[in-house]
């Protein structure tokens, strides 16, 4: 089945002029030029109102196709004017909004709304000649993981200001790296639940299920060989890392959830995040990567609740340093 999958870096490396920008961790303060929100519409028990505006991260290499950011927010019917929302991240493949819509809903349930954020390069916001999700390019993955952490740094700041005190960050997979990217980013407290997220973005082309997926004769590799460009491609994504930035301003409001036999990301990279973030949980799941996915929704939202409960008490204090 890889086989006849799109390649990531089908088009190779990119524009490596762009790199050292691109590696470097983003400035401290986001701001949103403006958003432009539709009519809320009732779901059952649900408040749903659709948002776009444009990406604060965007710059040259981006494509104009991802430069537009689309996002929905769900909100408990009846939960007051300003609950508590977690910002919710797609993992890889999760274009649209429809498989986090489910998990919205048993949020709501608890009182927690949500934002579901259009990842860079996905659904709507896929540049033209991409086939899949499969990024072209190496530069591409770099600019679609800062775009969607600066993105939802943004957003948290926009939902504080809109009065939503109380906020949180989560994902699964890809969707859970840019959570924890995005809460080491964050000034002030947030709820941080990530979920298989890798602590850095090198580990996962360097071994398991993923880096069967990169066209590594794309990037140079001889017939057969692909061991030195391997090596070339995890020396250069090494600083895109969660472990190169402080912990979260309250690490004791985060959760870091992990499947124990993950073929795609290795726990082990899990874990070395979990460490970095002093007074973080650390939660195991069973199964794989994406059996846990499947199988284990009632352990995720279980965390999102926990994690919240655990915010500091007005969640504004902001980190010191």
């Amino acid at each position: 089945m890889l086989s006849r999958s799109p390649r990531y870096f089908s088009d190779g490396w990119g524009p490596l002029t762009e790199l050292e920008a691109l590696l470097a961790p983003p400035r401290p303060a986001f701001d949103l030029p403006g958003i432009t929100l539709g009519p809320i519409h009732g779901e059952g028990r649900l408040l749903v109102q659709e948002g776009h505006f444009e990406s604060p991260a965007a710059t040259g290499p981006m494509p104009a196709a991802c430069r537009k950011a689309r996002f929905q927010l769900v909100l408990p019917a009846g939960a007051g004017a300003r609950p508590p929302v977690c910002l919710l991240l797609s993992a890889s493949g999760d274009e649209g909004f429809g498989r986090r819509r489910s998990l919205a809903r048993e949020l709501s349930r608890h009182g927690i709304g949500a934002l579901l954020l259009e990842n860079p390069y996905y659904g709507a916001r896929r540049p033209p000649g991409q086939r899949g999700v499969a990024v072209r390019t190496v530069v591409d993955l770099l600019l679609m993981f800062r775009a969607a952490a600066v993105e939802s740094v943004a957003l948290l700041q926009w939902l504080r200001g809109r009065g939503h005190v109380r906020v949180g960050v989560s994902g699964f997979s890809m969707g859970g790296s840019v959570a924890a990217y995005t809460a080491a980013l964050c000034q002030e407290p947030v709820a941080a639940i990530p979920v298989a997220a890798a602590h850095a973005v090198a580990p996962i082309f360097e071994k398991g299920v993923l880096s069967e997926m990169a066209d590594w004769r794309a990037l140079g590799a001889s017939d057969g060989d692909a061991s030195g460009i391997r090596k070339r491609l995890c020396e250069i994504l090494a600083p895109a890392s969660i472990t190169a930035l402080p912990p979260p301003a309250a690490p004791g409001s985060a959760i870091v959830l992990f499947a124990r036999e993950d073929g795609f990301v290795p726990p082990s990279s899990t874990g070395r995040l979990a460490e970095h973030w002093q007074g973080a949980e650390l939660r195991h799941l069973p199964g794989g990567h994406v059996s846990a996915f499947l199988t284990q929704r009632g352990a995720m939202v279980r965390a999102v609740c926990d994690a919240f409960a655990r915010l500091p008490a007005g969640a504004l204090a902001v980190r010191s340093g």
